[in-house]
């Protein structure tokens, strides 16, 4: 499946069309996307990749070991500044680290973990770079 949707992506550019491959500075397609993130997951067993020394971890709110249904591939470095969709700058977290990560572009999450208890109310001190 990976070596097929590679050819029609090659395709697609020999005949000029649009096209994104790992290392592109925006969203991948869909397709493309599901298959980098299985991969990172795989390379990271299955678990979060959070620093030991973030909040989340020391508190014990940490989730640890995710299901690929469950997990959350997070851009180290953010498209938005510059970050990649090269496996270097991806990362398996789980929703609560992901959630936790100091990024306003997470707070969203925050408040769907929150009404689900997973993260306490006052969460601020626990967010980490």
């Amino acid at each position: 499946m990976l070596q097929q949707l590679y050819k029609a992506t090659r395709h697609k550019r020999s005949q000029g069309l649009d096209y994104q491959m790992v290392h592109h500075w925006k969203r991948q397609d869909p397709n493309l996307w599901n298959l980098s993130r299985e991969r990172v997951w795989k390379r990271d067993r299955g678990l979060c990749q959070s620093p030991e020394s973030a909040p989340p971890k020391q508190q014990g709110l940490c989730q640890g070991s995710i299901a690929l249904s469950d997990c959350h591939i997070d851009h180290i470095r953010p498209l938005s500044s510059g970050g990649s969709n090269h496996a270097r700058n991806l990362r398996s977290l789980c929703p609560v680290c992901h959630a936790l990560r100091l990024d306003e572009k997470h707070r969203s999450l925050t408040s769907q973990l929150v009404k689900k208890g997973l993260i306490p109310v006052r969460w601020q001190s626990l967010s980490w770079l």
